[in-house]
Parts: structure tokens; C-alpha cells; sequence
């Protein structure tokens, strides 16, 4: 009987994550979405609910807003939905072209004017803003799990059992090892002067131990290498200034731009998934595996919860 009830305990814990949040350049709102066939908007300034979209029977896995439009991506792992942008200004979809499925990154480059989404398999495609594939190419074996492009030019880094960096057209600039154990690294940012990003990872596929954020620059020497967190790094997030980096695993840690601890919350078994910083960078907003969406200050002190 008690294992029954821990496998409905687990299965209905997996049905409330809010896997992504994401934080509008404006302010004006914040996004989010998990397994609750749905894409929900708030208000970036009181929190409130203001409208929900249907994504149904998929795993809503990633948002990123436009630089500059009311537009948002949206991916999902999944073969129905895949992947879309969704036009807040007419509260219409466009989908992208060509693309047969999906799994969980994607991001625009520094103008808006390109999206780069990865697929199930190995393959990432970048596309137009109107959903028209600009090309496609190979980036990992075990597919893109992260990808961000350069603050400054349309260099994209994408990360999996490896980093690889590659421009806009996929010719490869650089692919490297983290360490000798395979890992599975889970998400990267670029810095925002451009000179290094950071990495954070689930460990080494073999026993899961070892999780990291890495600071690497694109030419593959390894410049920080950060320990100490018991989950696995799901994502991490520097704010506007490039002055603070924000990670999520089973605490908000909050870090300076040379990798030392500046605050950290206290650690749970809801481990958090989604994390953004407000465009002011005056507080992060985090989601979790249990579904808790938490707005925190620059000290990752809990500011309030956002009913879902």
C-alpha cells in the first residue's frame, strides 16, 4: 500500500511542476508553464493572474521573450505543440516551419530577429521571427538541453554532453568537454559582456555526482568551477548588469560575477526549476517541481507567492 501511495505521491507531484518563468524586458508581465496543459500570464507588477493559453498534452518546457516585441516562444517536449511564438498584442500563434519535434531549449538572438530552438534528436534549427527556418545543424548527440546566444552577435552556444559553439548558420566554432566523466550539462547564459558564459549541469550521466557551474570562455578554457549544491543545476540566470548570477537547484543561490556566494536560501526537496531576474534586477522570480512560484529579493529572501 505504501508504495502505491508514493508512486501516486510522485505522479502527482510530476503533474503540478512549473518548469519555466520568464520575466517580460518591460516588467509588464511574467510567463510561465510545466505540465499543467497550459501557459499562464501574469501581472509583473501585482502578480495576478491575467490570462491562460491552452497547451495541452505536452510538457511546456521553456519561455523566452522577445528583446524588444510582445512576443514570447514557447517549447514544449513534445511532437504536437513543439514549438511556437505567440503574439501578445493579437493573441496569435505562429508555428515553426519544418519543425517535425522538440525538447526543451531555445532562445532569440541580440536583435530578436532569429529564434533557435533545439529537437529530440541532436539537431538545433534556427528560424525567422515569422517562423521560416534559416538552417539547421548538429550540436549534440543527446540533444541541445540549453542554448543562448551572445549578447553582442549571432554566436549561439548550446550545451548537452558537451559545449558547442556555432554561428547563426551552423559552422562550428568550437565544441569541448566539461571534465572527464560525461556529464549532462543542463543550461548555459553568456555573461553580458560576452567574454565568458556559465554552465550548469546535472553532474556525470553515470551516478549523477559532481554538480557544477562552470564559467568557460568560447575558447574552451575553463575560467570558474563552482561546487556545493546537492540537486542537480537546472537553470541559472545573470541579471542585467552582468553584476550577479542566479541559479536553481535545491536552493536559490545567488552568486557574483566571480563565482562567489553571495546569498542562498534554504534548501529543500522542492527543488526549484524556473528562474528570471525582474528587468530592474531588484528581485528573481523561481518555479518548482512541487509547482511553488516565489518572487525573492536580491538577497534570496522569499518575497511573496503567486497563486497557480
Amino acid at each position: 500500500m505504501f508504495l502505491v501511495f508514493n508512486v501516486f505521491c510522485q505522479q502527482n507531484e510530476y503533474n503540478k511542476t512549473v518548469w519555466t518563468v520568464a520575466w517580460s524586458p518591460n516588467g509588464k508581465y511574467i510567463a510561465s508553464g510545466g505540465n499543467q496543459d497550459e501557459l499562464k500570464l501574469f501581472d509583473g507588477n501585482t502578480y495576478k493572474l491575467i490570462k491562460t493559453y491552452p497547451v495541452k498534452d505536452v510538457q511546456l518546457s521553456r519561455l523566452k521573450w522577445h528583446p524588444t516585441k510582445n512576443k514570447l516562444a514557447v517549447i514544449t517536449q513534445g511532437r504536437t505543440f513543439k514549438a511556437k511564438i505567440l503574439d501578445l498584442d493579437n493573441d496569435s500563434w505562429t508555428s515553426l516551419r519544418g519543425l517535425k519535434n522538440s525538447f526543451r531549449a531555445l532562445g532569440w538572438n541580440y536583435t530578436g530577429e532569429l529564434l533557435a530552438v533545439s529537437e529530440l534528436e541532436s539537431f538545433v534549427s534556427i528560424y525567422n521571427i515569422d517562423g521560416t527556418r534559416v538552417s539547421r545543424f548538429r550540436a549534440d548527440k543527446k540533444g541541445a538541453a540549453g542554448l543562448d546566444w551572445h549578447p553582442k552577435n549571432n554566436t549561439l552556444v548550446t550545451v548537452g554532453t558537451k559545449v558547442g559553439v556555432f554561428n547563426h548558420l551552423g559552422d562550428t566554432l568550437k565544441i569541448f568537454e566539461t571534465r572527464k566523466k560525461e556529464p549532462f550539462l543542463l543550461c548555459v547564459e553568456w555573461h553580458r559582456s560576452g567574454k565568458f558564459f556559465a554552465v550548469g549541469d546535472y553532474g556525470d550521466l553515470e551516478k549523477a555526482k559532481n554538480k557544477l557551474v562552470q564559467f568557460w570562455n568560447i575558447e574552451g578554457e575553463k575560467i570558474k568551477e563552482i561546487k556545493g549544491s546537492i540537486a542537480e543545476y537546472r537553470n541559472l540566470r545573470w541579471n542585467k548588469k552582468g553584476t550577479k548570477l542566479a541559479t536553481a537547484s535545491d536552493a536559490l543561490r545567488i552568486w557574483s560575477k566571480k563565482g562567489k556566494l553571495l546569498f542562498e536560501s534554504k534548501s529543500t526537496n522542492d527543488y526549484l526549476w524556473g528562474i528570471d531576474w525582474s528587468p530592474d534586477g531588484k528581485y528573481i522570480i523561481t518555479s518548482s517541481r512541487k509547482g511553488v512560484i516565489t518572487i525573492w529579493n536580491e538577497k534570496a529572501n522569499k518575497i511573496a507567492e503567486l497563486e497557480y
